[in-house]
């Protein structure tokens, strides 16, 4: 009785039932996104996730980026054991991910204690009573007089009882971390940006530009040679002043032929670069 019920109450522990922690603790990264503009970047939901292990987030990230997906949010939690792909696929599915990265990583074990039901049954007892009965009776008819011996026994059973120990366990803590991904629709350009940096501003003696962190495969500006590092200072003239600036502007010039200035080791590199059109 004392494992069945200490088992019981480890597995309630960590399953977690009928909760699932990558629903209960998802972050929405697009939340600050207009929907109009989210479904023109968006494309729609394939039906079916892949779950990838990952080992470095930041490295698998942006090969994902760079193949055009877009980051839709994240799961980020502390749990017992390892995560089932049922589990990671049903956050996905109600996001609309297509991939989902997914870290494993083991925390430490702790100390605790669980409190341990027994029951401790009642106890049986037996009397045993005997005797001699006499009996008298009177009438019309005359009198009658006699006697008789008996002998028996009986058991009684008193409450069962129940009582609580402390029994020590240790926890075994593991942080689960999921990074949920979207193909998103052909951009314009096919740059990521950035702002820069105070140290980049320095060097360069400048303060607007619009730094390209990541370059998308099979893109505009991919095929123009475009380079993360790369600065861009204008497009077809148009001053872009930060990251900000740029992702406001660039969809100016969807599906046209432009020239894009960017400084490149310092030094203002002019590329021709043939815009895709707007996403509808």
């Amino acid at each position: 009785m004392k494992t069945c019920l200490f088992l019981i109450m480890i597995v309630g522990l960590v399953s977690g039932c009928a909760t699932n922690d990558f629903t209960k603790f998802y972050q929405d990264r697009t939340a600050s996104v207009p929907k109009d503009v989210l479904n023109r970047q968006l494309q729609p939901y394939s039906g079916t996730t892949q779950v990838f292990s990952s080992n470095d987030f930041q490295k698998d990230g942006a090969e994902l980026s760079r193949r055009g997906y877009v980051f839709l949010g994240e799961s980020a939690f502390e749990g017992a054991g390892k995560a089932t792909d049922g589990q990671l696929k049903e956050q996905a599915k109600t996001v609309g991910a297509d991939i989902v990265l997914y870290r494993n990583q083991y925390e430490g074990a702790e100390q605790a204690s669980m409190p341990l039901l027994e029951y401790h049954p009642g106890q049986n007892s037996t009397t045993y009573n005997s005797g001699t009965v006499n009996a008298s009776a009177y009438g019309t008819g005359g009198s009658a007089y006699g006697s008789a011996n008996y002998s028996g026994s009986s058991t009684t059973t008193s409450p069962g009882t129940f009582s609580t120990t402390m029994v020590p366990i240790t926890l075994h803590r593991y942080a689960h971390n999921a990074l949920y991904w979207r193909k998103g629709k052909a951009p314009v350009l096919g740059v990521q940006p950035d702002n820069l940096t105070d140290e980049m501003r320095l060097a360069l003696k400048r303060n607007t530009g619009a730094l390209v962190k990541i370059v998308m495969y099979d893109t505009p500006a991919f095929k123009a040679n475009m380079f993360p590092g790369d600065i861009i200072i204008s497009i077809d003239d148009t001053p872009i002043d930060s990251a900000q600036d740029f992702m406001a502007k660039v969809g100016d010039f969807a599906g046209k032929e432009c020239k894009i200035t960017v400084l490149r080791e310092g030094k203002e590199t002019p590329l021709k670069v043939k815009m895709n059109p707007k996403a509808l």
